[in-house]
């Protein structure tokens, strides 16, 4: 079994690729991603990771599937060296949807590219402006 990551789970594993006709997303001001169906988005980069089903309990957990936060569903993988593969993902469930006419898509569907780190600074900039009174 294999679990497509693209966030904060991210740990530069050897097997990377695309999904398409999603759009990976910040909810809010959140600082962490979320990948949303989307035929119309860039699509997201991600990792595959081999997991058991001890694993995916732990991830469920994690992703507060239970909580709404994620659900966990099947996506297919392009990989960098031309396959395709079915894995498991997180993708936004109904707690992230609440924010999501704060969405904002993260530049080139890539969590770890430089455009990405340069919006987290601005994420952050502006939640500490709206939360700061002089």
């Amino acid at each position: 079994m294999r679990l497509a990551v693209y966030g904060t789970l991210r740990r530069d594993y050897p097997d990377k690729g695309r999904i398409e006709g999603f759009s990976l997303v910040f909810p809010g001001t959140q600082s962490f991603p979320a990948v949303i169906k989307n035929e119309k988005g860039k699509g997201a980069v991600v990792e595959l990771v081999d997991v058991t089903t001890e694993d995916l309990n732990i991830y469920d957990e994690y992703e507060n599937v239970e909580g709404g936060l994620y659900i966990r569903t099947t996506v297919s993988v392009l990989l960098d060296n031309g396959k395709k593969e079915k894995a498991w993902i997180y993708v936004a469930g109904p707690k992230i949807w609440e924010k999501s006419k704060t969405f904002t898509e993260v530049p080139e569907g890539d969590w770890h590219s430089m455009k990405t780190l340069v919006m987290l600074d601005r994420v952050y900039e502006k939640k500490f402006e709206e939360t700061t009174t002089i």
